[in-house]
């Protein structure tokens, strides 16, 4: 199991979108590489929008390990997402109200005319804008609604049932996945197939998921910060993450018993925060070595972030 240096940068990504074309590929869409700046470490980012919602999470290499394993984990939550929440369709993009509505009814408007106020019914097509008027002089007022609502039912049934869904494998993955929820609305009045409330259900459950598979890890952190002090860091670097901090009065003991102390809080710290098989297992892998009398340099210390999955397999060899 490598050990990452915690100062160390993350290497370039090969999967950086060269044309409009490629970045809605299934190797790209809707995923973005972020290089290590000042701010934080390299990683990538997921971000999409799904019926109002914009759902976004970054993917860092420091936690997964590298940068393809970031990528994988990255484009699994991505595909998570979409194939949980479908595109909204064009007849449910119909009867969304705007704020200024007043009829209470989408694409329904009372208007003035050179003929007089009217009744007007308006729709979005493939072939353009639909429009047409009833005048109130003519029909009268509630007759000259009625008809207007009639209109626009009559041209969003004629109207095909497609996913707003404009690349490409957002369009792939809704043509497999929802294909059966391609319904017309039932009539005018706004409606949709999935309230506000169970997508974000459904968003918060995948993260909770993918919180939950992170890959388990573990930072050790052990160096002089006073004169007679030695300072014990452990964390299991999760979300939130457990940690422990420790202090050995380093005055009246040579540095063989420092260490040997030092040896015995780290792995105290990691029995805690996982088992004693995992304490031992740092212990055997990186502990001993790093806190070893011919190894450990008073002043510099070391702060290490290692991959606790892997050992798993080394304990069972």
């Amino acid at each position: 199991m490598a050990l990452v240096d915690m100062g160390s940068g993350a290497g370039s990504s090969r999967r950086k979108a060269h044309s409009p074309q490629t970045k809605h590929d299934a190797d790209n869409y809707g995923l973005k590489r972020e290089d290590a700046n000042e701010r934080r470490g390299a990683g990538w980012w997921v971000s999409l929008r799904r019926r109002g919602h914009r759902i976004v999470r970054l993917f860092k290499d420091s936690v997964y390990g590298c940068d393809e394993a970031a990528y994988e984990a990255a484009r699994a939550y991505r595909d998570s997402i979409i194939e949980a929440i479908p595109p909204a369709t064009n007849h449910e993009q119909a009867v969304l109200l705007r704020k200024n509505n007043q009829s209470g009814i989408s694409g329904v408007r009372r208007i003035e005319t050179r003929e007089g106020d009217a009744w007007q019914a308006t729709l979005m097509t493939n072939d353009g804008q639909k429009r047409e008027n009833f005048t109130v002089s003519k029909f009268g007022e509630l007759a000259a609604k009625s008809m207007a609502i009639a209109q626009r039912r009559k041209w969003l049934a004629a109207l095909p049932v497609t996913h707003l869904a404009y690349a490409q494998h957002a369009a792939e993955v809704a043509h497999e996945h929802f294909a059966d929820d391609l319904i017309p609305v039932s009539d005018v009045m706004p409606e949709t197939h999935l309230t506000a409330d169970e997508i974000e259900a459904r968003i918060q459950a995948i993260n909770d998921q993918f919180d939950k598979a992170r890959p388990k890890r573990l930072r050790v952190r052990v160096k002089y910060y006073h004169g007679s002090r030695l300072s014990v860091f452990v964390s299991d670097a999760g979300k939130p993450a457990k940690r422990k901090l420790v202090q050995i009065n380093t005055r009246r003991l040579e540095k063989r018993d420092v260490l040997t102390e030092a040896k015995a809080k780290v792995e105290a710290a990691v029995a805690e925060f996982y088992d004693h098989d995992t304490a031992k297992w740092f212990m055997d892998a990186h502990g001993n070595a790093l806190l070893a009398e011919d190894g450990f340099h008073v002043r510099e210390g070391f702060n290490v972030l290692v991959m606790v999955e892997a050992a798993k397999d080394l304990r069972s060899t």
